[in-house]
């Protein structure tokens, strides 16, 4: 077994996809995906990783930028042949739109034929090697942490804005991805959707005491500008942070 868990952005935007970026889902050891936004499943293709590896889908929450590519996914798997089990894990509510999605998309009944279970987890519920927590967002959303046997971990911050049970799930992780949708002159639309600056995230990386920082959920009016997410979240984390892009790997 791997000493080291490898992550894979397959989608690093948010709230819309941009010529630079897919909307949320990251890739974690090739088994489990997290979020599957639209534009993340043509990445999955073009990353090389056969689909059939992947055996648990983590949904965060039920905005359509984190769960609009579950249904093309599942048709693209069920048309490559898949015979392996999946599960799919969402919070409160999940399993009806789940349904509902099926049902919008005239995807027939019974038409996937490989094992497949939707469940819903309450927040603070552990399932094998995650963990998870309530953020505050706009909507119930998921927060994600996962410990590796070799004792790594990886903590997943989803869609919030600063939330004092996200830094606690984080602590000491190895590898932070934190949402930063806004930037200090944005304050008051962050507060609006309740979405994080990226002096938030820094701030709760800090306090989390986390040994990396990774960004993500940037929207399209602020691609151009990284730079400034770097800084500001780094000002307020005290050490360095990075801005992630679409098909970037990280192992640790």
């Amino acid at each position: 077994m791997s000493t080291r868990l490898r992550l894979l952005f397959l989608g690093s935007g948010g709230s819309a996809v941009s010529a630079k970026r897919a909307c949320p889902s990251i890739l974690l050891d090739e088994s489990t995906l997290i979020d599957i936004g639209p534009g993340s499943l043509r990445n999955l293709r073009i990353s090389g990783v056969n689909p059939s590896r992947i055996r648990r889908i983590l949904i965060s929450h039920l905005h359509a930028d984190h769960i609009s590519d579950l249904i093309p996914f599942l048709w693209a798997v069920q048309i490559d042949g898949r015979q392996e089990e999946l599960a799919i894990f969402g919070p409160p509510g999940f399993k009806e739109t789940f349904q509902v999605l099926q049902e919008y998309t005239r995807t027939p009944t019974n038409f996937f034929k490989f094992p497949l279970t939707a469940h819903e987890l309450d927040f603070g519920a552990k399932i094998e090697n995650v963990s998870t927590c309530a953020t505050i967002h706009s909507i119930p959303t998921l927060a994600f942490r996962v410990d590796s046997e070799s004792g790594s971990s990886f903590c997943y911050s989803a869609d919030t804005t600063y939330c004092p049970q996200v830094a606690k799930l984080a602590r000491a992780a190895d590898l932070f991805v934190h949402e930063a949708t806004f930037l200090e002159d944005q304050v008051e639309i962050a507060k609006l959707t309740r979405h994080s600056t990226a002096s938030v995230a820094g701030q709760v990386g800090h306090e989390a005491n986390a040994k990396q920082l990774v960004l993500f959920h940037v929207p399209p009016p602020n691609d151009h500008r990284e730079v400034e997410f770097c800084e500001q979240a780094s000002k307020s984390f005290g050490n360095k942070v990075t801005v992630a892009n679409d098909m970037d790997h990280f192992e640790f």
